[in-house]
């Protein structure tokens, strides 16, 4: 069963996770990228999951998963890169993992093209809701 009380915890976290930056517990770091319809988001996390620095933006690149706008989503996404670099004091940021809505697998390879124009190596592709899953570890 989900425990929602910790959910709402993670995603305070998560939202406090776009004006802080929290001390991850090692130096591996997570990416993940999710190009949404009405925001892109670009987040790091630590090895245990914990929310280390957030930052997301508006965007109507995206219509219905598929990427309308492709030099205006990689514009954004380099951009995000960069604020969350300099966030973490120069470190670049290499590997990312990419959430797609679910329905939308033949769109991946434009997304994972928008992640590699702005200089990520693409680890893994997983749809949404398995995505929230792995970080909620729900059954």
């Amino acid at each position: 069963m989900m425990d929602l009380e910790r959910v709402n915890a993670y995603m305070e976290r998560v939202k406090a996770s776009e004006t802080q930056t929290f001390k991850p517990v090692s130096d591996k770091l997570k990416v993940g990228l999710d190009l949404g319809t009405a925001y892109i988001v670009l987040i790091v996390l630590d090895e245990e999951n914990n929310p280390v620095a957030c930052e997301k933006q508006a965007a109507s690149v995206l219509k219905d998963g598929v990427v309308v706008d492709y030099s205006g989503a990689l514009r954004i996404v380099r951009e995000l890169k960069e604020k969350l670099e300099a966030r973490l004091s120069g470190l670049e940021l290499l590997n990312c993992a990419i959430a797609m809505p679910a329905g939308t697998e033949s769109s991946a390879r434009t997304h994972q093209y928008v992640a590699e124009g702005a200089g990520f190596e693409v680890t893994n592709v997983l749809d949404e809701p398995s995505a929230a899953n792995s970080i909620y570890q729900i059954e």
